[in-house]
């Protein structure tokens, strides 16, 4: 993976288009972080839900995150990743279930420091 300066900050250099790595223009560092644990915990989970067999659509994924506004750099303290999900009604509660193993799973959340909160949540559709 090569970065490289852009006309609007930092550019990471992909085949189909470089990804522009500034808040202003597209996407900060701290978000694109946000975003690689949310889309890692969306392949995981699918992953999951397949195992076990259950019927579903992954219809969104929507991330939040806070930030320690009082430290000097601030750090991300939580992020939070929320699935809205087509299941059965049947199948919900196995689904919502399965949400546990998700950040275990996951190693774009374990490689990050471990005092940041990372939770996850299934709304279903």
């Amino acid at each position: 993976m090569d970065i490289v300066r852009g006309t609007n900050g930092f550019d990471v250099i992909h085949e189909n288009g470089n990804w522009q790595l500034n808040r202003d223009t597209g996407f900060s560092p701290t978000q694109a972080t946000v975003a690689a644990v949310a889309a890692c915990s969306g392949y995981v989970y699918d992953s999951i839900l397949e195992k076990k067999r259950i019927d579903y659509t992954i219809e969104n994924i929507h991330a939040d995150f806070e930030q320690d506004q009082e430290a000097v750099v601030r750090v991300l303290k939580k992020i939070e990743v929320t699935f809205t999900l087509k299941v059965a009604p049947e199948n919900q509660a196995k689904a919502e279930k399965a949400l546990h193993l998700v950040k275990k799973s996951c190693p774009v959340a374990m490689s990050l420091d471990p005092k940041i909160e990372i939770i996850e949540k299934v709304i279903f559709s």
